[in-house]
């Protein structure tokens, strides 16, 4: 008998997902019952059958490779509705981060062998094979989300989550697609005595009949939408797949590209909702700037607490007592009563561009700003206004049937179809993916919101004396300070970061972080490249500074393209831009890496973050803080070693 104190405390514990997954309740208890025993009992009702691709009688084929199928036994019924057991776990044959997949498969016994008998692939070669696993995985790839490892909630600004992808076992990845047949639910289920995920599937129709093939919705939105049609492409026919994305082609379908997404408020407004900002003027009188004044400072960041150390400051436990407050979490509540004549170094709306998703949209207003005209070749970014210092972007939430479109009239045009998948808010790589697989792409976005941009192809490189190749990929790290949106008086700091891929750059692997990512400092026993400004300036002039390519001009292309984000940004009035307050400041870091287009040196914009780490600049340069502090709050320019980029 089960102890029934422990079954009402996994009623209370797992209530969320029993609602969620829509479980009825008359399972709950035998659902306990399995997962706390791990009872696989599917054995008993189901049976693995042959694919005969001539059989007329069996479902359209999804997915084309797969071997088997999964039918009832001769004399099995099951009824949703009276059968309490009628609820089966699923083993998971393989669990992983996208970045361990290749190692993965490479160093854990036997886990190749199965999954390319799993998936029906046979090659001479493992090399060859373990490629073909990384591509046709997608068309059996569950997900689930845990706590990110590579952010430390008390460190950081807050917790973070990443996938984790999984294969089921034989049995449930055998479970076939069916948009109108369906009769079982699929999905998965934490359990959380044990910290194990299962899967699960239950009986949504009564199944009756002797051998009857159990088939599964791939993509639960049963509506007949364009977007569930391209979701499903995954498990196409590459043929199919292909017509299919010909016939909504650009110059057939344009109307799809004609929806200005950076017009659609309700984006922002969901983007916004954790702002309480009440959306009215915040009509605090201009705060004198007394040059002598001794400010009150309330700050929850170790750095600031080190390194604050001007005569100008002081620090105090209690931000009611403070004159300057200076946090590393985002106020939820930016309204006059809140900030009465206090300097906070945020500004409302500002995750306009500190949010991937928002800053791709605010950086269309581009064209119409410097009323330019492309001259791009290319139907979708001439239509889109993309500006040149940012990769084209499509927003996988609302855009992906345009993606899927634009995808395959690139690969029609043999043009490189490479892109990197970025969660809409995570920092460090975490979630990132660099890939040219659509199939990859297409369901990416089910771990969590995505965008889709397109890969610099052609980045400018930096040799290493030590390092074979043809160079290394880096970025560039800038600190901006923001002290007013009107008028515009936007700040760069003279000294910039730099961070380096460990390995030379190829796209043969495009899953290698170490080729394609630099964040190198989170990463346990990565070894990371430390050089400072002046000497990467030294080594790009000499490798890369013919042709009126030197720094000093590139650097001026970099702060143009700076000052014209922060006008995009700004154009418009709340929620569509950033909002004006007299009481807001904001310290940023710009990352941005080097394009060659047309031979000619491209700045091409990453990221933006808020409260972005620091501590090398402490480190390296202690008065840093003191220099910020001064800049933002004291309106003092003078030796700060900052330039003024506002015009």
């Amino acid at each position: 008998m089960t102890d029934n104190s422990e079954y009402e405390q996994f009623l209370q514990t797992h209530e969320f997902q029993l609602v969620l997954n829509n479980i009825p309740k008359h399972f709950y208890r035998r659902l306990y019952e399995k997962m706390k025993n791990e009872i696989f009992d599917s054995g008993s009702y189901f049976q693995l059958c042959p694919v005969d691709d001539d059989d007329e009688d069996l479902e359209e084929v999804f997915n084309p490779e797969r071997r088997y199928y999964v039918s009832t036994l001769e004399n099995v019924v099951l009824d949703p509705n009276n059968d309490e057991n009628a609820i089966f776990l699923i083993d998971h044959a393989w669990t992983y981060r996208i970045k361990e997949a290749r190692s993965n498969l490479i160093n854990i016994p036997n886990l190749y062998e199965r999954m390319a008998a799993l998936m029906n692939i046979d090659t001479e070669t493992k090399e060859d094979g373990i490629e073909l696993i990384l591509q046709r995985m997608w068309k059996y790839n569950q997900t689930y989300t845990m706590t990110s490892t590579q952010i430390d909630p008390q460190k950081d600004c807050e917790e973070a989550y990443e996938p984790f992808w999984y294969i089921m076992d034989e049995l449930g990845s055998s479970i076939r697609h069916s948009s109108t047949n369906a009769n079982v639910c699929c999905t998965s289920f934490f359990f959380a005595p044990s910290q194990t995920m299962f899967s699960l599937f239950y009986p949504i129709v009564r199944i009756d009949q002797p051998y009857s093939e159990i088939f599964r919705n791939f993509v639960y939105d049963n509506n007949d939408t364009l977007d569930r049609n391209i979701r499903l492409l995954i498990w196409r026919h590459i043929n199919d797949r292909k017509l299919i994305l010909r016939n909504l082609m650009i110059e057939n379908s344009p109307e799809l590209f004609n929806k200005k997404l950076e017009n659609n408020i309700e984006v922002y407004e969901k983007c916004h909702k954790n702002d309480l900002y009440d959306k009215k003027p915040i009509k605090i009188e201009g705060i004198k700037i007394d040059p002598d004044r001794i400010w009150k400072v309330y700050t929850d960041h170790d750095l600031v607490t080190q390194y604050l150390t001007d005569k100008h400051y002081q620090l105090v436990d209690d931000p009611e007592q403070a004159d300057l407050i200076f946090v590393m979490k985002q106020l939820q509540d930016f309204r006059h009563e809140i900030l009465e004549e206090k300097l906070i170094n945020q500004f409302p709306f500002e995750n306009l561009i500190t949010n991937k998703e928002l800053l791709a949209l605010v950086a269309r207003r581009w064209k119409s700003l410097n009323n330019s005209t492309s001259t791009d070749s290319d139907p979708y970014v001439d239509s889109q206004g993309s500006p040149p210092w940012l990769a084209t972007t499509f927003n996988l939430t609302y855009e992906l049937t345009q993606f899927a479109v634009y995808f395959q009239y690139r690969e029609d045009q043999h043009l490189d179809n490479t892109w990197i998948i970025k969660p809409i808010n995570l920092t460090r790589s975490i979630d990132m993916s660099v890939t040219n697989s659509l199939d990859m792409i297409l369901r990416l976005p089910e771990s969590g919101p995505k965008i889709a941009c397109k890969y610099v192809y052609s980045p400018v490189l930096l040799k290493i004396p030590e390092m074979e190749g043809n160079g290394v990929k880096f970025d560039v790290r800038y600190v901006l300070l923001l002290r007013s949106i009107r008028p515009l008086k936007l700040y760069v700091h003279k000294i910039f970061w730099l961070r380096f891929a460990n390995k030379p750059y190829s796209l043969n692997e495009l899953d290698d972080y170490e080729t394609h990512f630099t964040v190198m400092n989170y990463r346990p026993n990565a070894f990371l490249r430390q050089m400072n400004c002046e000497t990467f300036i030294s080594m790009y002039n000499e490798q890369h500074g013919h042709k009126e390519e030197t720094w000093s001009i590139v650097e001026q292309r970099i702060f143009q393209m700076f000052r014209e984000i922060f006008q995009c940004a700004t154009i418009e009035e709340a929620p569509l831009g950033i909002d004006s307050c007299s009481s807001s400041r904001a310290l940023y870091a710009a990352d941005l890496m080097l394009d060659i287009v047309d031979n000619k040196v491209q700045p091409k914009l990453l990221e933006i973050n808020f409260t972005p780490d620091c501590h090398r600049a402490c480190t390296f340069y202690p008065n840093f803080y003191n220099q910020v502090f001064n800049v933002l709050f004291r309106d003092t320019t003078d030796e700060q070693d900052v330039i003024d980029i506002s015009q």
